[in-house]
C-alpha cells in the first residue's frame, strides 16, 4: 500500500501568523481571520490553487481518501477528489488526522502566546514534543496515540494501492516521527511541509 499525506490548501490563518507561508503577499480578497479567532476556516484563494496542483500530481488511481473533519482540509480533500473523478460523498472523514489543538491559545501569534503563557514553555513543533494540555490542548503524546491506531487500522485492510489522507502539517510531521524516526532519529525538524504538499510513504 502507498499511503499519500498531503497537507490542506492554505487559508488566512496560515498568512496571517506565518504558518509556513514564505510569500507575505496578502490576496485581494477579504481576509477572514484575525489573531486570537476561530482558527477552523475555509481555504483561501491561494490555498484552492494549492489543492488543485496537488490533485494533479497524485496518481489518478486512488483506492481510498480519507480527510480531517476541519474545514480547510475538507474542502482541499473535496477538490482533489472532484479532479481525480471520484464523488465528495467518497471521502471518509477521521478524526485521527485532526491538527492538535492549543486549547486557549490556538490562533495566537507567538507573542501573544508568550504573554499568555507567563513565560512558561509549550514544547517544539518541529520536534513533535508539544505539550498544549495546561491551556486544554493536545500533547504531542496525544496525536501520536491516534495516528499509530489509524495507520495500524489501514495496514489490516484488504487495500493493496493508493491510499490518500488529506491532514495538516502537524500529523504529517507525526507520520514522519512515527514511520521514520527510529532510522533517521530528528527527521521531524528537517521535514518541509508546505500547504498542498504532497508525502508518500510506503505502509
Amino acid at each position: 500500500m502507498k499511503l499519500f499525506l498531503v497537507r490542506h490548501g492554505e487559508t488566512d490563518v496560515n498568512r496571517v501568523l506565518g504558518h509556513g507561508v514564505s510569500d507575505p503577499v496578502m490576496h485581494s480578497d477579504p481576509v477572514l481571520f484575525e489573531p486570537g479567532q476561530d482558527t477552523d476556516i475555509a481555504l483561501n484563494v491561494y490555498g484552492r490553487a494549492q489543492a488543485t496542483v496537488a490533485g494533479e500530481i497524485l496518481p489518478d488511481d486512488i483506492d481510498a481518501i480519507f480527510s480531517s473533519p476541519l474545514l480547510r482540509v475538507k474542502e482541499t480533500a473535496e477538490i482533489i477528489a472532484a479532479i481525480k473523478g471520484m464523488d465528495a460523498s467518497s471521502i471518509s472523514i477521521r478524526n485521527e488526522l485532526r491538527e492538535y489543538h492549543q486549547g486557549t491559545l490556538e490562533g495566537l501569534s507567538t507573542e501573544q502566546k508568550k504573554i499568555a503563557v507567563g513565560g512558561q514553555t509549550w514544547g517544539s513543533g518541529l520536534l513533535c514534543t508539544y505539550d498544549y494540555t495546561p491551556w486544554g490542548g493536545d500533547s504531542w503524546e496525544t496525536i501520536y496515540a491516534r495516528l499509530s491506531s489509524f495507520i495500524d487500522e489501514l495496514k489490516k485492510t484488504d487495500i493493496k494501492g493508493n491510499v490518500l489522507c488529506v491532514t495538516s502539517a502537524g500529523v504529517i510531521r507525526m507520520a514522519y516521527k512515527l514511520m521514520l524516526w527510529d532510522k533517521a532519529p530528528g527527521i521531524t525538524k528537517h521535514i518541509v511541509i508546505h500547504n498542498g504538499s504532497v508525502h508518500e510513504f510506503v505502509l
